[in-house]
């Protein structure tokens, strides 16, 4: 029998959990349209022009694993004046993860990043938003200036690192849960204050052609990536395109 690594079973444990939260028909469809959906180049394209057409930024997440499919993408959005964002070498939760184990991740996917697209990761977002004490003194030894997430309890954030959450419910929270695409979009302007961050998955603003009120959203907002955010406020975004499972 294979070898079967620690960080490849919390992979499976993380897209598991994911899919039992699904508690509607309407949200599995759509977790599993989640799954499944690949981002391509031109789909990077199409939303990095959302942002650049109006003058904004955002920030990308990318996981390490994927690098070998998506560097020109990385590569793209960086050309575009848009953030890296490093999502983890793997789709694991890094709530309750060692600094050893931890750091062993973020390192690779940095790493991988680097070495495939010549882009250095500035931030970090933690899948599911969980984040250990040791993640984040791993973040900061590798020079993540940020992370979103929700940390562990007791949990010491280091002086190094900003630490930010992001506006919930997000985007695919309220679709899944019945709430139009119009109705969406008007709340989280309403929640679009100075300072706020904002998390959004374009894969399923597809799934639930909720583009049109998407593009509305950055005209009306202006949004940046949480780099240019954390140095000179304004309102963060942060994009998620990424399938939560791909086991080699």
């Amino acid at each position: 029998m294979d070898d079967i690594s620690d960080m490849k079973r919390r992979e499976v444990e993380a897209f598991l959990s994911f899919v039992a939260g699904a508690e509607t028909e309407r949200a599995v469809k759509a977790r599993s349209y989640h799954i499944l959906a690949t981002y391509e180049q031109e789909d990077f394209e199409r939303v990095s022009d959302l942002f650049t057409d109006v003058g904004a930024t955002a920030g990308f997440a990318f996981l390490g694993r994927d690098v070998d499919d998506q560097a020109p993408s990385i590569e793209m959005v960086a050309d575009r004046g848009h953030e890296v964002v490093l999502h983890g070498h793997r789709h694991v939760k890094f709530g309750g993860l060692s600094y050893e184990t931890a750091h062993d991740d973020l390192s690779q996917g940095m790493a991988a990043i680097e070495d495939a697209a010549s882009v250095t990761p500035t931030g970090f977002f933690a899948p599911f938003k969980a984040v250990s004490e040791g993640t984040l003194k791993a973040a900061a030894e590798l020079d993540l200036g940020w992370v979103l997430g929700k940390p562990d309890e007791g949990a010491t954030v280091p002086a190094e690192v900003e630490l930010i959450d992001s506006v919930y419910p997000h985007d695919s929270r309220l679709l899944e849960g019945g709430t139009s695409p119009a109705d969406t979009f008007e709340q989280l302007t309403d929640a679009a204050a100075d300072g706020e961050t904002f998390l959004f998955h374009p894969n399923l603003l597809d799934y639930y052609d909720a583009n049109d009120e998407f593009a509305e959203w950055i005209e009306a907002v202006g949004p940046v990536s949480v780099g240019e955010q954390v140095e000179d406020g304004g309102v963060g975004v942060v994009l998620d395109c990424l399938r939560p499972l791909r086991i080699e």
